[in-house]
């Protein structure tokens, strides 16, 4: 018997990480298929008057009150400036008196955590607070209960983030460097401006409304840039190192006699249980041999751990020799970044430079710290993709009939007093 056919991909040596990750997936898929009761048909009622549900409170757990170093006079302070804002946006004529939908909000302080690779990044006591007000307008709808007709105004909708002193990666998507790989840093690609929504600037996937919106933001210099990346492809090295070390030792504990030994007494007093001895012990050299050629593989040149490690070595030494190539001028410099290109010097280049998207971190230093913490400094209104961009064809909830949801998020800053929210902003 060949243990290929008896358990095919039971010998290989190495953990096998992404068939497990595809087994999970696959248990996923079949959970969400699982025939569930039928739910009850349901049906809307657009021309049904909404309300607007009074205020669903403020949500400041213990660790972001101690990662922020809030006392509850300044987190009821805070909330106090969401309650202005949701004031503001209850005046606006388009969801004023709602119809067909009825409107909930809320509001959160936002968590703060000093990256791992961020330098000069200040303590969260430094800051202002920071946290959101969500704008839900939640369709009317009514179905049938015990013979009755149930009238609803809850369920899903498309929910409106008011992001207040949030300036950091996340917020905005702005895409993604992958030479940084999974590194913690406040490091990310500037949020590109995109004209405006009804009257307000967008950069990225949100309206801001600030002081000076291109002021949130100030430039990563090349070497800060590339010392990321120095950090990823040094991670991905020991990796590799220490992959190779693993199936090296792996190998020669194979091979060693005294184990080899030690594996054949055990061969032999599990097959003397066996209803065919000499079938079970033909089937577990079989294994040991499979085992043994697997491992080889892995160590030879071009197999998977050897030829790893090599591309690792390689990236490595890319990074460093173009660090050690920069002027000291472009090092100083800012820097920019170009998915696209071929190479790490391709990739990274000094900015400004065509096709180029600036590396930034988040201004700490715009924030005025005369005014109090709970003052509202910026202002980001997200996503905005979701409900707004409506001459995409394929955007079917920005396009989707009804007066709840992205249509009522529409109104609201179509017909919000952008003067007073300006206003609201310090």
């Amino acid at each position: 018997m060949n243990i290929r056919d008896f358990a095919p991909g039971f010998y290989n040596p190495l953990m096998r990480p992404g068939l497990l990750r595809i087994l999970a997936a696959a248990a996923a898929v079949a959970a969400l298929l699982v025939p569930a009761a039928a739910w009850p048909q349901s049906h809307l009622r657009p021309g049904d008057p909404g309300v607007w549900k009074p205020w669903k409170g403020l949500t400041a757990i213990a660790s972001v009150r101690a990662d922020r170093a809030l006392g509850a006079a300044q987190v009821k302070a805070f909330e106090a400036e969401l309650l202005a804002l949701n004031a503001l946006l209850q005046r606006a004529s388009g969801v004023a008196a709602p119809v067909g939908f009825s409107v909930e909000t809320w509001g959160h302080v936002s968590g703060y955590r000093v990256a791992e690779h961020a330098p000069g990044q200040p303590a969260g006591g430094r800051l202002p607070v920071a946290g959101s007000l969500t704008f839900g307008a939640f369709p009317i709808f009514e179905y049938q209960r015990g013979g009755k007709t149930v009238v609803s105004d809850t369920g899903e909708t498309a929910l409106l983030q008011f992001a207040v002193n949030e300036i950091g990666r996340g917020l905005i998507d702005t895409g993604y460097v992958a030479d940084w790989g999974p590194i913690d840093t406040d490091a990310f690609l500037q949020p590109q401006l995109k004209g405006e929504v009804f009257g307000l600037p967008r950069y990225g996937d949100g309206l801001i409304v600030a002081r000076d919106p291109a002021a949130l933001w100030t430039p990563l210099t090349l070497a800060a840039a590339l010392d990321l990346v120095v950090v990823t492809r040094r991670i991905e090295l020991t990796g590799a190192e220490t992959r190779v070390a693993l199936v090296t030792k792996q190998l020669a504990d194979l091979r060693d006699p005294s184990r080899k030994a030690a594996r054949a007494a055990e061969v032999q007093k599990d097959a003397a249980t066996m209803a065919d001895p000499a079938k079970f012990t033909a089937m577990m050299a079989d294994v040991a041999r499979i085992e043994e050629d697997a491992l080889t593989a892995e160590l030879a040149t071009g197999g998977g751990a050897a030829k790893t490690l090599a591309a690792a070595r390689t990236a490595f030494a890319e990074v460093n020799d173009l660090l050690g190539e920069l002027s000291l001028e472009d090092k100083a410099g800012p820097s920019c970044h170009v998915a696209s290109g071929a190479t790490l010097r391709a990739r990274f280049r000094p900015a400004p430079a065509d096709g180029c998207v600036p590396l930034v971190r988040p201004n700490y230093a715009y924030f005025d710290p005369t005014l109090p913490r709970s003052a509202p400094q910026v202002l980001i209104i997200t996503p905005v993709a979701r409900c707004f961009e409506t001459a995409d064809p394929y955007n079917r909830e920005a396009n989707a009939p009804g007066p709840s949801g992205c249509a009522a998020n529409r109104r609201l800053i179509e017909t919000l007093d952008h003067a007073a929210l300006r206003a609201w902003v310090r």
